[in-house]
Order: structure tokens, then C-alpha cells, then sequence
């Protein structure tokens, strides 16, 4: 019955019903007559109860009440897994390297730590990028004539390998161990000069 008030309807909005409803027209356009009957049960036909009693089954379990926060927590969970795959592809961003899973970063406490950590962690900074705010050649290392970035600081200058041994016990460090979801704890002891960050 609830189908055929669709179909009288002018308001429905269902695709189905207006799949329906074109179909119809069509079929008018050509000589059709098509006449519309509701049947009100399948009393008497075991087999026609049979699909009665499922079709009242589905609609119930159709109607039972959604839980918001289960609702919520598939779409988020939807949400998280297309973002993985795209972040996915970013192979060539700086940061995927430290971070290829998407979580929440643990924050710390002191401010100033979290704002040098996210500039570490995208790989600008005054150090490395100050050159473009006045139209300057990329910064060199004064010690081995590299391009001076975070990377080739933190890990791979030999002119810092006294400094890494003395706070991260190696000289064989890559970025993720150094940056990752947890930073290294002496991330910021080893890397201040005089009081000052080497990255500000």
C-alpha cells in the first residue's frame, strides 16, 4: 500500500519510485494501460505467507532503532580509512616518512616544544628556510657544503656525529626514530646550543 502512495505522490524523492514513475510514462506514450492493485495479504497460498511473514521480518529489522555513536563511529572509521589511502600515496611528502599512519600526535606539555616539533617534523624551518622570505639561494652546510636541511642535520652530517653520539647513544639515526608519533626524549636537550634551539 505504502508503495503505491509513493507513486501518487508528487514529492517523493526515492530514485526508485521515479525510475518507476518514468517507466510508466513511457509505457503510457506507447498505448499501454497499466492498472495498479493493491493485494491486501496472501492469505490461503503457503508459499505467498511465507514471503509475507519474511517481507515483516526485514521491514522489523529494517525499523529498529540506529544508536547514534555507532552510526558515528563507522563513519569515522570510513572517514580514517580513505584518508590512510590517500595519505598512502603521498610518498614524496617529507612528512609521510615520519609519520605513514595516521593518528594523533602526542602532544607535549611546553608549548614552544610542540611548535619546533611540528616545524622538524614538515622540515621548515628559519634554519633551513629563511632564505625565501628574502629571495636567497638555499642555505649550504658549512661544514660539508650540503644543502642544509632538517634531515641533513639530525642525521646525516659527520660535523654532528659527537653531538648524536652524546644524546642518542648512535650515529646511524633516521628521522622517524628521531620525530615519530613519540619523539626521541633527548630530542631537545640535543639539539640546543647555548640555550638556544638550532632550529628556531
Amino acid at each position: 500500500m505504502s508503495l503505491l502512495e509513493s507513486l501518487r505522490s508528487s514529492s517523493t524523492h526515492n530514485p526508485l519510485i521515479k525510475e518507476v514513475k518514468d517507466f510508466y510514462r513511457h509505457l503510457l506514450s506507447k498505448g499501454a494501460r497499466i492498472l495498479f492493485s493493491w493485494v491486501p495479504s496472501h492469505v490461503g497460498i503457503s508459499g505467498n505467507e511465507l514471503a509475507d511473514k519474511s517481507a515483516k521480518s526485514s521491514t522489523e529489522f529494517l525499523t529498529r532503532p540506529i544508536v547514534y555513536a555507532d552510526v558515528r563511529s563507522a563513519v569515522n572509521q570510513w572517514c580514517h580509512c580513505q584518508w590512510q589511502e590517500k595519505w598512502n600515496m603521498e610518498i614524496n611528502n617529507k612528512l609521510h616518512v615520519i609519520k605513514p599512519v595516521l593518528s594523533h600526535w602526542v602532544t607535549k606539555l611546553d608549548r614552544r616544544c610542540d611548535i619546533v616539533l611540528t616545524r622538524l617534523r614538515i622540515g621548515h624551518t628559519r634554519l633551513t628556510h629563511k632564505y625565501l622570505l628574502f629571495a636567497e639561494s638555499p642555505p649550504t652546510c658549512s661544514h660539508c657544503g650540503d644543502i642544509l636541511t632538517v634531515k641533513h642535520i639530525l642525521t646525516d652530517c659527520v660535523a654532528v656525529n659527537r653531538r648524536r653520539l652524546r644524546y642518542f647513544c648512535s650515529n646511524s639515526l633516521d628521522l622517524p626514530f628521531l620525530l615519530g608519533q613519540i619523539p626521541h626524549f633527548n630530542l631537545f636537550l640535543g639539539w640546543r646550543l647555548e640555550g638556544h634551539w638550532c632550529f628556531p
